[in-house]
């Protein structure tokens, strides 16, 4: 799903575009509101302009994110050995920005890290691996265990979707 903020589409003049039958929950990694859809708009990339339709995020804190939908639509390649969004359909290849040419509120990393910082945030990580090997080995004892119990429900949660 391409998403933009409703700060982005006021500033692009395109509230006006929204269908707002499409709002709704977008649910993911948090939840988040969606207000509404543009079923079509132009999406500028270096000098080609790609069609593409947005759902309209309250509080999306980045401008817009590019969905797969998009991506599949316009054979997009993301080369990032070599920093480039490729467009199939143009064959235009778009650098990506560096973390320092993103404008503040966009910025992964605000500014260099202390040392304890960057010890305390070491030991976080550290405990998360050490975590996920765990459960990795505890659902590892349980297949070998219960397989044939583990096998009915994949099947079962398929039927179900």
């Amino acid at each position: 799903m391409t998403i933009m903020s409703e700060a982005c589409a006021e500033r692009c003049n395109i509230m006006r575009l929204v269908d707002r039958r499409w709002g709704g929950i977008a649910k993911g990694v948090g939840t988040q509101q969606i207000i509404g859809r543009v079923h079509l708009g132009q999406i500028q990339i270096g000098k080609d302009y790609l069609q593409s339709s947005f759902s309209i995020l309250k509080d999306q804190p980045m401008d817009m994110l590019l969905g797969l939908d998009m991506l599949k639509r316009h054979q997009c390649c993301i080369d990032l050995k070599r920093n480039l969004l490729i467009i199939g359909t143009t064959g235009t290849e778009t650098r990506f920005l560096d973390e320092t040419d993103l404008p503040g509120h966009a910025r992964l990393n605000v500014g260099p890290m202390s040392p304890k910082a960057a010890e305390e945030e070491d030991k976080l990580l550290a405990e998360a691996i050490h975590k996920s090997q765990t459960e990795h080995q505890e659902h590892q004892e349980f297949s070998k265990n219960k397989i044939g119990a583990f096998t009915t429900l994949l099947v079962a949660d398929v039927v179900l979707y």
